[in-house]
């Protein structure tokens, strides 16, 4: 029996997009689905990346992790300067927290492309963008840049 409490509305192959969003003439469309969903303590975002659009800077997280889902398209994969590569529709990668998990979404093809990237929603989170060289603040109240300092050993 389905519950007439959960909260409904939300369709993966036709969505509402929360953000259409256009940097150097590229376009990367968003929305927050598990939110719409009604999750708490999950996050479900889906993207559409235009031809040249990227999801994030190369960035990890230091506590939640992230699976993405390729669903059409032939986005790219980087994790490093030298580790790039090409997803195909179907692929799955985890992406654990702390380095290793290092990871940036770019559409490099001439078609668009659709990733779903489904996480951990651990709120305050700290993710490091290291080619930017700062860190992104996530709360509840929103995102916050910082500049990254360097780090001070504990004595």
């Amino acid at each position: 029996m389905i519950s007439s409490d959960i909260v409904g509305g939300v369709n993966l192959f036709e969505p509402s997009w929360d953000a259409e969003i256009e940097a150097d003439g590229a376009v990367l469309r968003a929305t927050r689905l598990a939110r719409h969903a009604g999750a708490d303590r999950l996050a479900a975002n889906l993207y559409e990346l235009e031809p040249a659009a990227v999801v994030s800077p190369l960035h990890f997280h230091h506590r939640n992790e992230e699976l993405l889902f390729v669903l059409s398209g032939t986005p790219s994969l980087r994790r490093s300067d030298t580790d790039i590569r090409r997803l195909s529709p179907g692929e799955i990668v985890a992406f654990p927290a702390g380095p290793d998990g290092a990871h940036e979404i770019l559409n490099e093809s001439d078609h668009p492309a659709r990733v779903l990237i489904c996480a951990t929603n651990d709120l305050p989170e700290v993710a490091e963008q290291t080619d930017a060289d700062r860190l992104a603040v996530i709360t509840h109240e929103g995102l916050r840049l910082l500049p990254r300092e360097p780090v001070i050993q504990a004595q």
